[in-house]
């Protein structure tokens, strides 16, 4: 299993980065960051889709379910809020996994997606635990519902135990070459990382280093063949539209936060919402095949 050395370089950097500049700043770069690279390793669904299907152009059909899926998902967090914060926890955190693990399984079976899972929502504990103040008043703000310290602490219990149990399970499902001592040393660099920025600013890091970029190369890898110069760029041209529509959907999103007493980030996380459960769907078949 080879190290990812640029994602622990550029992690170490922007844990450098939190201890020397305002919290502000870190809540600036972090919209940037997901703002881009974020949003553009999504964008590029349709593509994909067109791949799965086998389609030599955009079917309407299938743009016309994609679409539909995001308005739904804005529409279930406006009439049930809780229940699409669930949902979209759940697949967040198997999307999570699916992307670091896929490569590392022999087989994709029960068993390995439970790790994938399971290994999901340890980040997301991870995560809530050590920034409980700010998650719990999204949740709040999102559900009307509050959360305890004490019950994030729980909640990461949980989490361990089971990334645990379905390593164990998936033990021999493991490529040769598998590092756990590795394995091992990313979670407890994502502690101290958690433990010491912001939540806003965490996440970006996580969701950026490892996650966005690793899946935006096998994105590219599956769509042109290698990832070089021009397979880059023709992977931002065929994304640069739906990459704008997000954004503008994010503007009046902004616009709308005025008329209410709600905070951006609030919004924020549920736009990444409805715009990553029909990315995560994509991604899952994608990886299926």
């Amino acid at each position: 299993m080879k190290f990812p050395v640029f994602s622990l370089i550029a992690t170490v950097f922007l844990f450098w980065l939190t201890i020397q500049i305002d919290t502000d700043y870190e809540e600036y770069l972090s919209y940037f960051f997901i703002l881009t690279v974020g949003i553009i390793h999504g964008s590029n669904d349709i593509s994909l889709i067109n791949l799965l299907t086998k389609a030599s152009k955009p079917s309407l059909k299938y743009l016309a379910f994609y679409i539909g899926l995001v308005l739904f998902t804005v529409f279930a967090f406006a009439s049930l809020p809780l229940i699409a914060l669930i949902f979209f926890i759940v697949i967040s955190c198997y999307h999570f996994g699916e992307q670091h693990f896929h490569r590392h399984i022999k087989n994709q079976n029960r068993k390995s997606k439970l790790l994938f899972f399971s290994y999901g929502l340890l980040i997301f504990g991870l995560l809530f635990y050590f920034n409980a103040d700010s998650t719990s008043l999204i949740i709040y703000e999102l559900v009307d519902v509050s959360i305890t310290e004490s019950q994030f602490m729980w909640f990461l219990i949980v989490d361990v135990v089971l990334t645990l149990v379905f390593f164990v399970l998936n033990k021999n499902n493991l490529k040769s070459g598998f590092d756990h001592f590795q394995e091992l040393f990313l979670i407890l660099l994502f502690t101290i990382l958690f433990k010491l920025a912001a939540l806003l600013w965490a996440f970006a890091i996580y969701f950026i280093i490892w996650h966005s970029i690793p899946s935006l190369l096998d994105q590219i890898r599956v769509l042109y063949g290698e990832t070089n110069k021009i397979s880059f760029i023709k992977y931002i041209k065929s994304s640069l539209l739906y990459w704008l529509i997000s954004i503008f959907g994010l503007v009046l999103l902004y616009y709308f936060t005025t008329y209410f007493e709600i905070r951006f980030v609030t919004i924020f996380f549920a736009f990444l919402a409805a715009i990553t459960i029909p990315h995560v769907i994509v991604m899952y078949f994608l990886n299926k095949n």
